[in-house]
């Protein structure tokens, strides 16, 4: 089943290959500001660059376990320890989503540069001039890239934006189906569902979001800003706020907390247990409601926000923050 919302997202790294020196400048010039972008003259230097191991291998096959104890309801675990793993690790934007890879280099033409690209979960787009369009399309039609881009259409270089965006999305995109695959079932019924779609983006829009990654109990999104704020999406089926009102009343929250949780209008971020409370006095059930909006789709969701929520995860967003990689000046090679 195709996924509308991925696993997973985090800025990456769009690199350019071409030995017009011109042409590269005025790239790192029209790219946005906020995007990390990489560029070589040289395709040796590049090839060894990009085939260099990644400190650690994609996070949708180390992450993500399933409990199939039941099978009319397995469930997805997240690895916490992996999760903080990575976003501990600021070379994570380091990873390139997308090559762009000029055809007419001297010492490399573009298509074997293609061909001895090692890391297959990169996107490729080879820029061409007119005479080497055949060459292109066969190179495409064999799986060795995955898009041409004529440099005719590049007279000005913002053109080449939605062809990088478009990669890009292609980029995680492929980490949707792995994950189904790597599970051996359907994923989270929320993230197949169309209807959210909109909403997600809004969250993501309004709380100037830039990365963020699958969580499960509850399930969700951990989400983080460009300077390293956390915000946790809580994403509710209608039998998971049921449950959480059994506890509400199993552990006493006050009346009129249960009734909005049934109104569908607060719902629980429980990153603990109730009955695993410690605590002298009664549980904060204040603490961890969390207003909701109800929205209805393939069946009905339940979506809140916490924002700056209580989390088990060592990050330091002075080290491992998306603005603190874009301080390091990559720029041209």
């Amino acid at each position: 089943m195709k996924t509308v919302l991925p696993p997973y997202y985090h800025p990456t790294t769009v690199c350019f290959v071409d030995d017009n020196y011109s042409f590269l400048r005025s790239m790192s010039i029209d790219m946005p500001d906020e995007w990390s972008m990489i560029s070589y003259l040289k395709p040796e230097e590049a090839l060894e660059a990009i085939n260099q191991p990644d400190p650690l291998p994609p996070l949708v096959d180390r992450c993500f376990t399933m409990d199939s104890s039941n099978p009319n309801e397995p469930v997805i675990h997240l690895s916490i320890s992996a999760l903080e793993q990575e976003i501990k690790l600021v070379e994570r934007f380091m990873r390139v989503s997308v090559l762009m890879v000029d055809y007419a280099m001297p010492t490399l033409n573009g298509l074997e540069f293609c061909e001895r690209v090692a890391n297959r979960d990169i996107k490729i787009a080879l820029l061409t001039g007119v005479a080497d369009e055949k060459t292109a399309v066969a190179a495409f039609n064999q799986g060795i890239i995955d898009r041409y881009i004529p440099k005719g259409v590049l007279a000005a270089t913002r053109n080449i934006i939605p062809h990088i965006q478009t990669l890009q999305t292609a980029y995680f995109e492929q980490y949707s189906a792995r994950l189904s695959s790597n599970l051996a079932l359907n994923p989270p019924a929320f993230m197949t569902d169309a209807i959210l779609r909109p909403h997600f983006d809004n969250i993501i829009s309004q709380f100037n979001i830039v990365e963020y990654y699958l969580t499960g109990e509850p399930y969700g999104y951990l989400m983080l800003t460009a300077d390293g704020t956390m915000v946790r999406l809580v994403v509710l089926s209608q039998r998971e706020l049921d449950r959480q009102i059994a506890l509400a009343q199993q552990y006493r929250a006050p009346e009129k907390m249960i009734n909005k949780m049934r109104d569908g209008k607060l719902i629980g971020y429980l990153y603990e247990h109730p009955g695993d409370y410690l605590g002298h006095e009664a549980y904060p059930w204040d603490e961890v409601l969390i207003g909701a909006n109800r929205v209805e789709g393939d069946q009905t969701w339940y979506l809140g926000v916490a924002e700056n929520p209580p989390a088990d995860i060592d990050f330091q967003a002075n080290l491992s923050s998306y603005n603190s990689f874009l301080q390091l000046d990559r720029t041209l090679v």
